[in-house]
């Protein structure tokens, strides 16, 4: 029963996006020029994240003390995700089996289609 149900939310972390608003989004272009400009800004401000102390270096401290609260914030994702996950297997999982059949999913997508 437990391996069931750790296939079901290995499968619904491939569906959520599925369902998603973000994943039906348009793709737009950007070019190399503004691809840099942007990451350049996302790096300076994770830098400045970084550097507590405003020395304007990275020591071993600030490194530390800054991949244990990116380590924390992944794992509350990540817990947060197999909830929803769960949830979402109980939701699809009508007859409550353990199980999403194929059927079972296409009732879901087109509840969801119909709720738009």
């Amino acid at each position: 029963m437990i391996l069931t149900r750790m296939r079901i939310i290995k499968y619904l972390l491939i569906l959520i996006p599925l369902f998603s608003s973000q994943a039906n989004a348009e793709f737009k272009t950007i070019t190399k020029k503004e691809f840099l400009e942007k990451n350049l800004k996302i790096l300076e401000k994770r830098f400045d994240q970084i550097d507590t102390n405003k020395d304007q270096k990275i020591d071993i401290k600030e490194n530390e003390i800054w991949t244990k609260k990116v380590l924390k914030a992944r794992q509350e994702r990540a817990k947060k995700l197999r909830k929803r996950s769960q949830e979402l297997a109980k939701k699809i999982d009508v007859n409550k089996d353990g199980k999403i059949s194929k059927k079972e999913l296409e009732n879901y997508k087109n509840k969801l289609k119909t709720k738009k």
